[in-house]
C-alpha cells in the first residue's frame, strides 16, 4: 500500500470527502479489527453523556430511539473513510405488527446512504431492517452496507408488542478509556492497548482491563470477603467436610487466585500422634485431594474441658495457574485419623478459622 496523497493537510491540496473521513475519523478511532490492513474504524456509540447513547424503548409497535453520537463503518468500499453521525432528538419508528402464525426478527439502526458508491441518495437516518417471517425460530436479517445496529426487535406470533435486545457497542478514540455495553463485554478487543472500564457487577467494583492482542488483562487485584465457616460437631475418622465455599464470578479477564485457609479444631479423645487432620484449599473440586491449591496437615491435640479448640491447622498461601471464567474455591478438612472423631469450630472460638481468597490479574 502506497502513501495516500495528498497527505493532510497541504496548502494546495484538494481533499475529497473520503480523504477527510480517513484523516479525521478512521485513523483516530479504534480499528475495525486487529489484523486488517485497511484504514477503517470500528462502528459504535461514542461514550459520554448518558443522554446521547441512542437509548430506546417500545410501546405497542412504536420504538422510540433517543439522542446519540456514533460512528458508522464504511462498508461500501475499503479505504473510503468512515462516517460520524449524531441524532439530536427522539425519533419514533413503527415496526410492522405481528402475524397470527409466524415469528420475525427486525433490526433498528443507523443507516448511511452515499451516492458516491451506490444509488442516488446521500443521507443518514434511523431505519428498520425487517426480517423474514418463520413458523419456527426466526433468523436476523442481513444488514445493508454502512449500517450501525442498535436494537433487535423480536416479533413473536400473535403478540401486541416486541421483545427488545440491546445491540449497541461502544467505540472510542484510540488511547481513551471507555465503558462497554453489556452486549460487548465478551468481545475481543481490536487494538493492542485498548482500555475498557468494566461496570461494577456482583461483588466486583468497576475495574480496568487492557487488550494485549490475545486476551484481556486486568489491572487491579480484588480481595473477597471471607465466606462463613461451617462448624461440625463430629467428623468421623477418614471422613471429609467442606468447611467453606466461595464462588468466584468471571471478572472479564485472565487472573490467578491467591488462596489460603485455616481451621480451629480438636480431637475428641486423647492426644495421639497418629491422629492427623488434613486441610486443603481446592479449585472446582469437592474432594480434599482434588484440584488442590494449598494443603496443610497437623497431628491431633486433646480438646480442653471447656470444649474449646486446642489447635489450628493451616493451608499456606499459594497461587493457582492463570484462570478465565467463573470458579469455586473450597476449604475442605479431612479427618485422617484411623479411629478418632474430631470437631471443627466456627470463627467465633479462636478467631482463626478462615478461607482467604484474592483475585490477582494474570
Amino acid at each position: 500500500m502506497a502513501i495516500v496523497n495528498p497527505v493532510a493537510y497541504l496548502q494546495a491540496g484538494t481533499y475529497p470527502a473520503s480523504l477527510d473521513r480517513l484523516h479525521q475519523i478512521s485513523m483516530r478511532f479504534l480499528p475495525t479489527t486487529l489484523s486488517t490492513s485497511d484504514i477503517a474504524c470500528r462502528g459504535g456509540v461514542l461514550g459520554g453523556q448518558s443522554a446521547r447513547q441512542f437509548a430506546y424503548s417500545m410501546t405497542n409497535w412504536d420504538v422510540t430511539v433517543g439522542k446519540g453520537v456514533g460512528l458508522v463503518e464504511n462498508t461500501f468500499t475499503s479505504q473510503g473513510g468512515d462516517y460520524s453521525v449524531f441524532n439530536t432528538a427522539n425519533q419514533v419508528l413503527t415496526v410492522t405488527a405481528s402475524s397470527p402464525t409466524t415469528n420475525r426478527i427486525d433490526i433498528i439502526g443507523v443507516r448511511v446512504q452515499d451516492a458516491f458508491y451506490t444509488g442516488v441518495i446521500n443521507s443518514g437516518d434511523l431505519a428498520i431492517v425487517q426480517g423474514t417471517p418463520a413458523a419456527g425460530a426466526p433468523s436476523a436479517p442481513a444488514l445493508p452496507s454502512s449500517f450501525l445496529p442498535l436494537v433487535q426487535v423480536t416479533v413473536n406470533a400473535a403478540t401486541t408488542t416486541g421483545v427488545l435486545t440491546d445491540l449497541r457497542k461502544r467505540t472510542a478514540v484510540m488511547g481513551a478509556v471507555y465503558q462497554p455495553f453489556t452486549a460487548q463485554i465478551s468481545d475481543n478487543g481490536t487494538a493492542i492497548g485498548e482500555i475498557q472500564l468494566l461496570p461494577a457487577s456482583g461483588v466486583y467494583p468497576a475495574r480496568l482491563r487492557t487488550w494485549d492482542g490475545a486476551a484481556w488483562r486486568g489491572a487491579t487485584p480484588y480481595a473477597f470477603a471471607p465466606p462463613a465457616i461451617t462448624n461440625l460437631a463430629s467428623l468421623a475418622a477418614t471422613a471429609q467436610h467442606i468447611a467453606a465455599s466461595l464462588s468466584v464470578a468471571d471478572p472479564g479477564f485472565s487472573y490467578k487466585l491467591k488462596a489460603s485457609g485455616s481451621l480451629d479444631w480438636g480431637m475428641v479423645n486423647a492426644n495421639q500422634p497418629d491422629h492427623p487432620i488434613s486441610l486443603s484449599v481446592t479449585l472446582d473440586n469437592t474432594n480434599y485431594n482434588g484440584g488442590v491449591i494449598s494443603r496443610g496437615n497437623m497431628y491431633s491435640a486433646a480438646i480442653a474441658a471447656a470444649n474449646q479448640p486446642s489447635s489450628t491447622v493451616a493451608a499456606p498461601v499459594a497461587h493457582t495457574a492463570a484462570q478465565t471464567g467463573a470458579h469455586t474455591v473450597r476449604l475442605i478438612a479431612r479427618n485422617s485419623s484411623g479411629s478418632q472423631p474430631m470437631i471443627i469450630f466456627p470463627l467465633d472460638t479462636m478467631n482463626t478459622s478462615q478461607l482467604t481468597v484474592e483475585l490477582v490479574p494474570a
